[in-house]
């Protein structure tokens, strides 16, 4: 995304400049439509801007979060590039009832502190299991 204020003020050169080739073009939509749900929930889609919807309800558009999603650290990323994060987070602006705007990503995250108890009890009964054949080994020694 190119932001075009600060472009107009930067000089030739900067970080900021574009910088085109013969046979570039650039097109700038009028307006942006969508609002776009994607991560832990059933259905990763984009939805026309409402602006009656808030995030959560765009969440359930898209068949509402998984059991796997961390519903403290959902956060939106703008289409400028900024990020606003609910509450729970340490690195990015807080903003926990922001408004959708259009053009707006709704990052719904995957709980990396939850482990399924399966695969859990899967991996220390087979700890256990190779605890108890070693003990075997050594005592036909």
């Amino acid at each position: 995304m190119i932001d075009l204020p600060r472009l107009e003020h930067s000089a030739q050169g900067s970080s900021y400049d574009v910088i085109l080739r013969d046979g570039d073009t650039l097109s700038v939509p009028r307006f942006q439509q969508q609002v776009t749900v994607i991560g832990e929930v059933q259905n990763a889609t984009s939805h026309l801007f409402n602006p009656k919807l808030a995030r959560d309800d765009y969440i359930a558009l898209s068949g509402g979060a998984t059991r796997r999603a961390d519903r403290s650290r959902i956060y939106i990323v703008r289409a400028s590039g900024s990020v606003l994060a609910s509450e729970g987070s340490r690195w990015f602006e807080h903003r926990a009832n922001a408004p959708i705007k259009p053009g707006d990503t709704v990052v719904v995250p995957l709980d990396t502190e939850h482990i399924p108890a399966l695969p859990l009890w899967t991996q220390v009964t087979q700890i256990l299991y190779n605890v108890a054949v070693a003990v075997l080994a050594i005592r036909s020694i």
